[in-house]
């Protein structure tokens, strides 16, 4: 999926959101350069065009990661929200189990961990409101499963996706699961260093092997992968893309193993989907 005028103006506007959060002396002059940087960008996906941008931020900045107290913030209220979440699983029945995980590991894209922190599982069915939910086969191909790819998204987002994970490995113990963090700090999205420095994001290790995707970007370009990368998508049974994103990165790949699971937060993926604004996705992409 390919930026729009829409799309350069948000990511301009996340820009402006970081600077008006963390003021730096220079604002004005970062601002500039990147409305200057963002004419001069060829056609690509939104996240591919991020990287350049958020690049020329760190640099003018002197800032690695600007979100790395919010992104430890919102692991933390995520822990407490999925605790809740985790308990109320319906563990007698593996197939409603997977399928209620799968709406969990969802809910990670719907929370504004600044207001939703009382989130409840009662709540919970009416917010995972779902336009495309391609369930059953995903579960018939997880049978026949070996191996498995889950791109990751945001920090926070991670641990309701350990709820999905833990739920595959203990109903199918053989099967291996690769989740895949950013390369790099790049907005809120998780990384490989987010996952092993903070001890409630440990779990997850029991259950999946954790790697970076060898990608700066806020969503998994194949093209620019490492190949080492490309090679584990390639020979993946099945491939679990999170997160907008990802999406945008990855819709153009029509392949029956891969599933985007997101929620439209944009009018520009709504029009494209045809789907209105906060619905739910879960999606086998060959369509």
């Amino acid at each position: 999926m390919l930026a729009s005028k829409q799309c350069l103006e948000c990511l301009y506007n996340q820009i402006k959101n970081i600077l008006d959060i963390f003021p730096q002396t220079n604002n004005d002059d970062i601002l500039q350069e990147v409305r200057k940087n963002l004419k001069k960008l060829p056609k690509a996906p939104p996240p591919k065009i991020a990287v350049p941008i958020y690049k020329k931020l760190s640099t003018m900045s002197n800032q690695k990661d600007f979100y790395k107290q919010i992104k430890e913030t919102g692991i933390q209220k995520a822990h407490n929200i999925t605790q809740n979440l985790k308990q109320n699983l319906p563990l007698n029945n593996p197939y409603e189990t997977l399928k209620e995980s799968i709406k969990i590991a969802a809910l990670g894209n719907i929370i504004d961990y600044g207001s939703q922190t009382h989130f409840s599982f009662e709540n919970f069915s009416s917010a995972a409101d779902f336009a495309i939910f391609d369930f059953e086969i995903f579960e018939k191909m997880l049978q026949k499963s070996k191996k498995i790819l889950y791109f990751a998204d945001n920090a926070g987002e991670n641990l309701f996706d350990a709820i999905l994970i833990e739920t595959i490995y203990r109903q199918y113990p053989n099967i291996q699961i690769f989740y895949l963090t950013r390369d790099k700090p790049i907005i809120n999205d998780i990384t490989l260093e987010d996952i092993t420095q903070n001890t409630l994001c440990h779990p997850l290790q029991k259950f999946c092997k954790i790697l970076s995707s060898g990608m700066a970007s806020p969503g998994f370009i194949y093209s620019d992968a490492p190949k080492k990368i490309q090679k584990m998508f390639n020979e993946a049974d099945l491939i679990i893309s999170k997160g907008m994103g990802n999406f945008e990165c990855l819709e153009n790949i029509k392949d029956s193993r891969l599933f985007l699971l997101f929620k439209i937060k944009c009018q520009v993926v709504a029009n494209f989907l045809n789907i209105p604004i906060g619905k739910m996705i879960f999606k086998q992409n060959i369509y």
